[in-house]
């Protein structure tokens, strides 16, 4: 154990040194060849060695880096990738991270595994913020009980505001299943179609009870768990990606670009 110090020391050197362009050792003449000219996997070849694993494995191909390949995986469901090195004997499950810009790498790729097919989505029940002719729009899953949602709903505002081309449609329900008095909240809502009620649904307003009898807030949980979300506030992108999580105004409009 006297070494594990300085084996954690290089390890960490090595992981934010800059690499130079990595070729693979060979032995004929003439220019280096790329990693995937020497080193291939196929699906099949990645299923083996993964076994049980996984349900299935989707595909291969090179990793965000030198060295490794990400195998895109089916389990439970949902594809996720994972990086197996060219030796085929370590895989790694977890977050890679570009230092240049801070962009998960990883979370990108699962977002672009994991589309949706928007047009699947029915969006008649949402309250629209914003433009309610525009051409495309944002799909938000949110819980007025949820201090995120909150603060997510201020910034769908301002972004509507800064732009008028931009649209979120609106689909509040309860992340409890079990909690009525938020159910019927959204339920009003959803029955209202107005943005003032449902800008006071969000200040945590007490608000008048519904006043349709709607199956769209269950509607909605459904749709949550068909998607297989499982926090809020979620938005389903026009282009089919879901993303999670608190965005300011400005990050909002980016995610149209």
């Amino acid at each position: 154990m006297k070494h594990a110090p300085a084996a954690l020391a290089l390890l960490c050197a090595l992981s934010v040194a800059p690499a130079p362009p990595a070729h693979s050792f060979q032995k004929e003449a003439g220019p280096p060849k790329g990693c995937t000219e020497c080193h291939t996997l196929t699906p099949e070849e990645a299923a083996t060695a993964l076994g049980p694993m996984v349900d299935n494995v989707v595909g291969v191909v090179p990793g965000p880096f030198p060295g490794v390949w990400e195998v895109d995986i089916a389990k439970g469901g949902r594809t996720y990738p994972l990086y197996m090195d060219y030796s085929r004997k370590y895989i790694f499950n977890g977050q890679f991270i570009r230092l240049s810009d801070m962009e998960n790498l990883t979370g990108l790729r699962y977002q672009e595994l994991n589309r949706v097919d928007v047009s699947t989505i029915s969006t008649k029940d949402a309250i629209v913020l914003g433009n309610k002719k525009a051409k495309k729009g944002i799909i938000v899953l949110t819980d007025p009980t949820c201090p995120y949602c909150v603060k997510l709903h201020a910034e769908l505002k301002k972004a509507v505001a800064k732009d008028p081309e931009a649209a979120f449609y609106v689909m509040p329900y309860p992340r409890n299943r079990n909690d009525k008095a938020t159910y019927n909240k959204c339920l009003a809502a959803v029955c209202g179609k107005t943005e003032k009620l449902l800008d006071d649904v969000y200040a945590g307003k007490e608000v008048p009870a519904p006043k349709c009898k709607s199956t769209a807030v269950t509607d909605t949980m459904k749709l949550a768990d068909r998607l297989g979300i499982q926090g809020t506030p979620s938005m389903v992108l026009p282009d089919g990606r879901i993303v999670s999580g608190y965005m300011e105004a400005d990050a909002l409009l980016g995610l149209f670009k």
